[in-house]
């Protein structure tokens, strides 16, 4: 063999050493990736779902727990893709302090948020449609489940992720992946906690897209979270959204044909109920009644009443169930009619959102 042979084979090898080094090298690195992914949140996120929703790059990662909340936020390099994930055990939410979930809300901006369904207790939201999202899951655990808080078993638990993908809601093919990491990160933290409950279907293959304040309708056509509900002089349009289990159901209803609103209902289950209890508890201003401490009453607001039921599904925490008045000048005063309207679509939309839920029977002003 002459020499220039012996060159060519001796720099091929190191050639082929040397791929295979930083082969390796890449390997390690996204295997400790991979790794600081796995202690994300407590060692409750979904590594699988993670990479299946923002790629195989290297990924940033950010973790923090304590008093009962763990939070992490996972973003990648190439394209800005993100995940801002929370895992709250809900025992802690009114516990020295007012501790927020960080939940989904019922009309983000302009849009309404809707349920996720198939099986799972959660709403699905979005305030635009530039490629973010936020879903929350809560689960509730039932007797038996292992893992305590503060020294208090663990009652439920609210799993809420804010996804950031840069791809257009519109899409029913893409929105599943909105939700994915929620899902995962759902069953993960139930299994962690020790958490005796009901996980949804996994994966989804569909999820709604939320409700724009264009989507408005007859109240007489209503099916959903408006279903039900008496017309009045001025009050014939209705938003709403499917009736599907969330633990969140918010009603519209408007008076023109651009479908603004002058009455406003929801309904907080579980999770929900219980920071919507706990807010009033931190704001108190006067020794007046509120969702906090009586069954039913009068909001400050003027028109504004509330009502309770109980629902053993929750783990006993009473759902709350709200309606508002919006005066459509900003300062003008309520009517008697239109305050007794409100208390009778209070109790209308209170009847058929308990039922639904499998409540007993609302308690209303």
């Amino acid at each position: 063999m002459d020499l220039r042979r012996k060159r060519v084979i001796r720099n091929t090898a190191l050639a082929t050493a040397g791929a295979l080094v930083a082969l390796g090298g890449f390997l390690w690195l996204y295997g400790m990736n991979d790794r600081a992914l796995g202690r994300a949140c407590g060692g409750m996120l979904p590594v699988d779902d993670v990479r299946a929703v923002l790629g195989d790059d290297h990924l940033d990662v950010n973790s923090r727990s304590g008093n009962g909340v763990d939070t992490c936020e996972v973003s990648a390099d190439a394209d800005g893709a993100s995940a801002r994930v929370s895992i709250v055990d809900t025992a802690r939410v009114g516990e020295d302090g007012w501790i927020s979930p960080a939940l989904a809300g019922g009309s983000a901006g302009d849009m309404l948020s809707v349920p996720v369904g198939q099986g799972w207790s959660g709403v699905f939201a979005a305030d635009t449609d530039d490629g973010e999202a936020t879903t929350t899951l809560t689960l509730t655990c039932a007797e038996g489940s292992k893992k305590t808080s503060a020294g208090k078993p663990v009652k439920g638990l609210a799993v809420s992720v804010r996804t950031e993908l840069g791809t257009t809601l519109d899409n029913p093919a893409e929105r599943p992946a909105y939700v994915r990491i929620a899902t995962g990160t759902a069953a993960k933290a139930a299994k962690a906690y020790g958490c005796v409950t009901h996980l949804g279907h996994r994966p989804l293959r569909t999820v709604g897209l939320p409700v724009t304040e264009e989507e408005f309708e007859p109240l007489s056509d209503a099916s959903g979270t408006c279903a039900g509900i008496p017309p009045a002089p001025g009050v014939t349009t209705a938003r709403e959204t499917a009736r599907a289990g969330a633990p969140l159901e918010t009603c519209l209803l408007g008076d023109d044909g651009l479908g603004n609103h002058r009455y406003s209902l929801e309904a907080h289950f579980g999770a929900y109920a219980t920071q919507l209890k706990a807010g009033y508890a931190e704001a108190r201003y006067t020794s007046d009644p509120t969702p906090a401490d009586a069954p039913r009453g009068r909001l400050r607001e003027d028109g504004a009443y509330w009502g309770t039921a109980a629902c053993p599904v929750d783990g006993g925490e009473r759902a709350v169930f709200v309606v508002r008045r919006t005066s459509p000048r900003g300062h003008e005063r309520a009517t008697a009619a239109e305050r007794a309207y409100a208390r009778t679509v209070l109790r209308t939309f209170a009847e058929r959102s308990a039922k639904a839920h499998g409540c007993a029977a609302p308690t209303t002003p």
